[in-house]
């Protein structure tokens, strides 16, 4: 389980953890079926703004008021903003982007009510998040100009100094041992697997939703029931979950054959 951070209204429980573990579903469902480079993306970076949140309510002072300090943000609420502001730019109809801010706000509404969130704490993720979403679509003409070898470096190397950050808090370290996991996965899946994605076959697409959240389950539940102390378990466990989404479950379908590989090779150079 992940360790409880000093603020009263960050702690973690079954809740938070449930609440990450429906994050990657959701972002692995994008990958496995829909889009391995969107799946990726949003995959990273609601991990990277969760960090981010805990980064920012470990270091950054809180506003202090006569009744009690408040967090400049709640990382929780930060990385569902974070989540499904993705999709807003790539959604046409108004009613698509209400669906997209739907969810956020049913996390907020519970955070406030069931944990007494304070509203300060609330808006502060809902706009952080929105702006990290909105900080990556304007880098993409830049990131889009980068070579992927840097790319992949960059994705691999962030999440060491991440956790370097976080280390102080060392039950939190799950968060840069995903990023690292994933960066590292999905190089090692685009050169050495390269799942072709089947559009239209729902079937397919059924059985990796079914493959791949089921192993994140079971590997939550041996994780928080298993008898695991040894120092760092929280960063491997990380590590093999991003591993999981990025670069096992498509080498499973493939070697299953529910997916085809794409080309024969491909060089990093």
């Amino acid at each position: 389980m992940l360790s409880d951070m000093a603020s009263p209204y960050l702690t973690q429980g079954v809740w938070s953890e449930w609440l990450l573990l429906s994050f990657m579903i959701i972002t692995g469902v994008i990958y496995w079926t829909l889009s391995k480079r969107l799946g990726f993306q949003v995959l990273y970076l609601t991990v990277l703004s969760l960090s981010f949140g805990f980064i920012i309510t470990m270091y950054f002072p809180y506003l202090y008021t006569e009744e009690q300090l408040l967090p400049l943000t709640h990382p929780h609420i930060q990385a569902s903003m974070t989540l499904f502001s993705f999709f807003i730019p790539l959604v046409k109809r108004r009613v698509e982007v209400m669906l997209c801010l739907f969810p956020p706000l049913v996390i907020s509404v519970s955070y406030l009510f069931i944990q007494n969130t304070p509203v300060f704490s609330i808006v502060g993720g809902i706009l952080i998040g929105g702006f990290i979403s909105y900080m990556y679509y304007r880098s993409l003409d830049w990131m889009g100009a980068m070579p992927e070898p840097y790319l992949f470096a960059f994705s691999i190397i962030l999440p060491l100094f991440l956790g370097g950050l976080i280390y102080p808090e060392t039950g939190f370290l799950l968060l840069p041992g995903i990023l690292l996991g994933a960066g590292t996965g999905v190089t090692l899946e685009q050169f050495k697997v390269r799942a072709k994605i089947k559009p239209g076959n729902m079937t397919a697409k059924l059985l990796s939703l079914l493959l791949g959240g089921f192993g994140l389950v079971m590997g939550y539940l041996i994780y928080s029931f298993g008898p695991f102390n040894f120092p760092f378990m929280t960063l491997v466990a990380g590590i093999f979950a991003g591993l999981w989404l990025t670069f096992f479950v498509p080498l499973l379908l493939l070697v299953t054959k529910v997916y085809e590989q794409q080309g024969k090779s491909r060089e990093i150079f």
